[in-house]
């Protein structure tokens, strides 16, 4: 259920930002909320879509040098 929850909740961000955008541009016309939303929905669909982005591993209170 897990990775399955994670591909619902995704779909359901996308959807409510492009309603947002769609929102912003063709009923009520506010061109810098539109602005927001549309460099907010490309950063997560580049950062989803590039792998290099994501986080491999994430510890905490491990540096890879020593002091």
């Amino acid at each position: 259920m897990g990775k399955l929850g994670q591909i619902l909740g995704n779909v359901l961000l996308y959807g409510f930002l492009l309603w947002l955008l769609y929102d912003s541009t063709y009923r009520e016309w506010d061109p810098w909320f539109a602005v927001v939303v549309a460099f907010v929905l490309v950063l997560s669909i580049v950062v989803t879509l590039v792998p290099g982005l994501h986080a491999r591993t994430v510890s905490p209170g491990e540096y890879p040098y020593d002091d």
